[in-house]
């Protein structure tokens, strides 16, 4: 019986295709995908969020992150698909290896609609380099696909301006005014999420994400909305036309563009090829969507409501720590029943929406794959030993959350309290640092990590990630990352911007570690020196003490875990019941 890769590996031979090329995208260049756009995984097997499959009619190669090479080594089949471990030292880029096996007349073959434009244009020059051929027309997976799964089709509807906090002319004058300093009369944008903050709309259309399936055109004094027929609520069709939107379908989107003239501003990194091309008649500007750096800084009515809603998820996670931890070894638990009984305490909380991302929980060894899900097959008895990491997030209509705690369930041993020890420490150094406007992520990424570096320790991953309001629980375009890339970099923090803190430890067969609070960089001091700024934990969740070793603990540190701890009790603990107050007392230090 043929895989889905001998089967396709047949049909490139049968058409001459020298290598095929699958990207993990959406035409959005979205991070998360609908499942009708899981081509990757239905070809390798691999269900990670990001990687990069090559398909020749003989091999065929995988690329992902560090995030994610202990579960693909455990999903792809290895005698067929080599992992190519992206970021290690000596393993080319898929741009390299093309670089340096693509020969003449050799045909290079992809859908253009799943790579961004800057993608695709390198791989256009990779393939003039070496005379080859760079076809973007194909459809092939799709094409073999006979049980692709339907587009998923939701309601959109209305994000209230009391969470929104700035109403969608605002905003929209605000775009106007960047084109006009760009000297464009148009801008195409693409990116869900920032579709969903222009338009204070949210939709369900990606599992996890409120967002919907949609293109914007926006011009001098026009502005349109190209969205699936029969998908806008009652009450979005009125609000559109009322500020003078004019709603087209999505499907239209691609014959309208090709129409277009003049010069028109896009973000390459989120446009897609195919798009792009059909741009020929415009003289274009490429740069940031201006909406990305608008919605990363939230503004007071945000914070604010970010504040409560965290109050809230703290007490969701407070409530399900206690229960953890005084119930494991007396009653029944598995990974999969924990993610539930998790889940069911945030319902319990007020406007809450449903997970930012499937929860990660992860017992024992299986915590050392980042990205670890627990399936039917896979899931495991929980036991009061060793340790059980649980990353999760909830969606408010008042803030996304994003929170990883890593829970002692009985002994473990002295690595791995050492491990646990000190990821805590490069947690709290790196949110209470103070440091001078102008700062980016990568200015600051060291912190986080100098005590893992200090005894010989690493994370294969960024320490943190920005996070959208109500939107993507992964969004720019802050981060903390060492690695500095000059055609991407970490934009500069600024007050109301929210990013992640979340340094980790895993040994592959054995552990994984993370503990993660999301931090509101906000003003800290103005002298003659400059601005200073700061973080504030957003996060309200205990540690769990019993991993820490307070003799690897500086005084700094361990004030420093003190008062964290202090934080959550005075927040969550009028939220609590009387058993519960008196645990969480317990986590005092």
């Amino acid at each position: 019986m043929k895989t889905n890769l001998s089967k396709l590996q047949t049909v490139l031979k049968e058409n001459k295709i020298t290598y095929y090329l699958i990207p993990s995208e959406d035409p959005h260049q979205s991070e998360y995908v609908d499942d009708s756009f899981k081509f990757r995984e239905y070809i390798s097997g691999f269900t990670g969020s990001a990687g990069t499959l090559l398909v020749s009619p003989r091999d065929c190669w995988l690329w992902t992150d560090g995030r994610y090479f202990t579960q693909a080594e455990e999903q792809i089949d290895s005698s067929h698909i080599q992992l190519m471990r992206q970021g290690v030292d000596g393993v080319p880029t898929v741009l390299e290896f093309l670089d340096e096996h693509l020969k003449p007349d050799d045909i290079l073959g992809t859908n253009g609609l799943y790579l961004s434009a800057n993608y695709g244009k390198k791989l256009a020059r990779t393939a003039k380099k070496h005379k080859a051929v760079f076809q973007t027309k194909y459809r092939f997976v799709e094409e073999m696909w006979a049980d692709r799964p339907a587009l998923t089709k939701n309601s959109v509807y209305l994000h209230d301006l009391k969470f929104a906090g700035e109403d969608f002319p605002s905003k929209l004058s605000k775009i106007r005014e960047r084109m006009k300093e760009e000297g464009a009369n148009g801008y195409f944008l693409s990116s869900l999420p920032d579709i969903a903050w222009l338009f204070n709309l949210r939709g369900d259309d990606i599992k996890c994400t409120p967002v919907f399936y949609s293109y914007v055109w926006i011009s001098e004094d026009k502005c349109f909305l190209f969205v699936r027929e029969n998908c806008l609520s009652a009450t979005v069709i009125p609000y559109l036309k009322d500020h003078g939107v004019i709603i087209m379908d999505y499907a239209e989107a691609t014959s309208f563009v090709e129409e277009q003239h003049g010069t028109v501003m896009l973000d390459p990194d989120c446009v897609n090829y195919l798009h792009y091309q059909q741009l020929f008649k415009c003289k274009i500007i490429p740069l940031k969507n201006p909406t990305e750096s608008l919605k990363a800084v939230k503004n007071e009515t945000q914070i604010k409501n970010l504040r409560q809603y965290h109050i809230y998820d703290g007490a969701a996670m407070t409530k399900f720590i206690y229960w953890l931890k005084t119930k494991i070894g007396t009653t029944p638990m598995t990974e999969l029943s924990v993610s539930r009984k998790l889940e069911e305490e945030r319902m319990k909380q007020p406007d809450y929406m449903g997970p930012s991302f499937d929860t990660i929980c992860a017992y024992k060894e299986h915590a050392a794959m980042m990205h670890y899900q627990a399936t039917e097959e896979s899931d495991v008895p929980l036991k009061p030993e060793g340790m059980l990491l649980i990353d999760s997030g909830a969606q408010y209509p008042g803030g996304t959350t994003d929170v990883t705690r890593t829970f002692i369930l009985g002994p473990i041993s002295e690595e791995e309290k050492k491990s646990y020890t000190l990821v805590c420490k490069s947690m709290l150094l790196l949110a209470d640092v103070k440091f001078l406007a102008g700062c980016r992520g990568s200015n600051l990424d060291i912190i986080a990590r100098e005590p893992l570096w200090e005894c010989g320790l690493d994370y294969r991953c960024g320490t943190g990630h920005g996070v959208g309001y109500f939107l993507g629980v992964h969004e720019g375009p802050n981060a903390f990352r060492w690695r500095s890339n000059p055609e991407n970099l970490d934009a500069v923090l600024l007050p109301g911007m929210v990013t992640t803190d979340e340094p980790g430890v895993y040994v592959p067969g054995k552990y994984g570690i993370r503990t993660e609070n999301m931090l509101l960089c906000r003003k800290q001091r103005q002298n003659e020196y400059g601005s200073f700024l700061e973080f504030e934990p957003l996060t309200l969740v205990p540690i769990d003490l019993d991993g820490i070793d307070f003799s690897l603990l500086s005084e700094k540190e361990k004030r420093l875990l003190s008062q964290y701890q202090q934080k959550v009790y005075d927040a969550i603990s009028p939220y609590l019941t009387e058993d519960e107050t008196a645990w969480l007392k317990q986590q005092l230090c």
